[in-house]
């Protein structure tokens, strides 16, 4: 049998009941005058097997008296209060039997333990088959129920008219791809994401108010990729001709060391030959004559200019590549003269910044 209906304000909410958003004081005022002015005490109506009804199909004599057990244990727990071991008792319950009036019981369990969404689930549930299995006072109250529930939720119609669109409420997802999605949602804050490849992402946050009723349409706009085509200036330290020009005056050094060194060569040779047509049995320092010497001499002096001017034209050479290194082309900036102003208590003024490099 149905127990006495109890609203309790003051039975704890057990694990996992939902409780954000939930509804204002004033309507759970509501839900206990109307469950005071139409749920007076009275007889209550069986759970009777049958086979021949809708929300019997399917069911076995042998699970509808584990149900019928099962109930009855609820009801106890229910009379004595305890709502949340009840209603764990009638949820094993519709396992065996999904029963209208073992619905309706774990709904009222609901509500006294603070899950109005899930007890308004229940009571459509309990309603679907009419009011034959729960009896016509019964049925009267669980719709006075759902009319009160339906008054501190909301409801939620989502509408996608876009394929692979994937909907998602407060992270859960609802909807993907076209289609309508309507929910019965606790009034208060939800978030509603929508997705697509290539898409901008839809984030919408929703104040929900109790009562109400809501229909959001998603239409994502593709994404526009734009491609900037930054435009980067390039400019040399100096003239491109310089480093060249450097490195053609090491290469004209080298040449000139080079006549110099192979002229001085020549001179010592001619040297050699008058050498030995003067002395042909050898000569002391002294011995040598004076013209002599002094050809002996000019061209030891041309041959060190000449491995001098090489010397040279090598470090000429060094520099060259450098400067190439260092003059190759490098991106800038625009600069532009920067102008500010300064203020303080004790001076007023400017300043001009210009940048060269």
């Amino acid at each position: 049998m149905i127990p006495i209906v109890k609203v309790d304000h003051t039975a704890s909410p057990c694990g996992g009941a939902e409780r954000r958003g939930f509804a204002p004081l004033v309507a759970w005022v509501a839900l206990f005058v109307v469950g005071l002015a139409i749920l007076a005490p009275r007889a209550q109506a069986d759970v009777k097997a049958s086979e021949e009804t809708p929300w019997s199909k399917g069911v076995s004599k042998k699970q509808q008296k584990a149900a019928f057990d099962l109930f009855a244990k609820g009801n106890k727990l229910f009379e004595e209060s305890k709502y949340a071991d009840a209603l764990t008792i009638y949820e094993e319950a519709l396992k065996e039997w999904d029963h209208p009036t073992i619905r309706f019981n774990a709904a009222v369990c609901l509500i006294n333990i603070r899950q109005p969404l899930v007890a308004w689930e229940f009571l459509e549930k309990a309603l679907a088959y009419g009011a034959e299995p729960l009896g016509k006072r019964l049925y009267a109250d669980a719709q006075s129920y759902l009319a009160v529930l339906e008054g501190t939720l909301t409801k939620l119609t989502v509408v996608s008219k876009q394929p692979e669109v994937r909907v998602e409420l407060d992270g859960q997802e609802i909807l993907v791809g076209e289609g309508t999605k309507m929910l019965r949602l606790l009034a208060g804050r939800h978030q509603l994401v929508a997705t697509r490849a290539g898409y901008v992402t839809q984030s919408q946050a929703l104040d929900l108010a109790a009562g109400g009723s809501i229909s959001q349409e998603i239409e994502l706009s593709k994404e526009e990729i734009q491609v900037v085509q930054q435009r980067v200036n390039y400019e040399r330290r100096w003239r491109w001709w310089v480093p060249w020009s450097v490195a053609a005056g090491s290469i004209a050094l080298a040449l000139g060391g080079t006549a110099v060194y192979l002229d001085a060569r020549s001179d010592i040779d001619a040297y050699d030959a008058k050498y030995a047509a003067a002395c042909p049995a050898g000569c002391t320092p002294e011995q040598v004559p004076l013209a002599l010497r002094n050809d002996e001499e000019l061209a030891r002096r041309k041959s060190g200019y000449g491995i001098a001017m090489w010397g040279t034209a090598a470090a000429v050479g060094v520099l060259a590549g450098a400067l190439a290194i260092m003059n190759r082309p490098r991106p800038v900036e625009e600069r532009r003269p920067e102008v500010s102003m300064v203020l303080t208590p004790g001076y007023v003024g400017g300043t001009l910044t210009l940048s060269w490099w």
